[in-house]
């Protein structure tokens, strides 16, 4: 079990220091591999964790819930240079954003 978070830490600082683990969720993974590429339209059978964060260690992926959908080719031509793809198609921090009130909106995520 996670030590609670003290009440003098944001949550970035609280994940930073150890005491919130990796978020994961299969099922919304799942629902994201469903949509259509935020970069062309094509089926997006390859959710991308967005890259170029500060939030996260050396090594770790980013919660399973800043991830976009995107198929095959636009993930590869991401990881090749994120900074074309983004001038392209938008950054994907603004992607998340579109994805996370698609979830909202669509119920997958209860904010209730």
């Amino acid at each position: 079990m996670k030590k609670p978070i003290p009440p003098y830490m944001t949550f970035r600082q609280a994940m930073q220091a150890g005491y919130v683990g990796r978020i994961e969720d299969r099922k919304y993974m799942d629902w994201v591999k469903r949509l259509v590429c935020c970069g062309c339209g094509a089926p997006a059978d390859d959710p991308h964790h967005i890259t170029n964060t500060k939030n996260r260690a050396m090594g770790s992926k980013v919660p399973d819930y800043w991830v976009i959908p995107v198929c095959r080719t636009c993930h590869d031509a991401i990881h090749h240079d994120a900074a074309k793809w983004e001038d392209e198609h938008g950054t994907q921090y603004e992607h998340v954003c579109w994805t996370l009130l698609q979830a909202v909106a669509c119920g997958r995520l209860d904010v209730g």
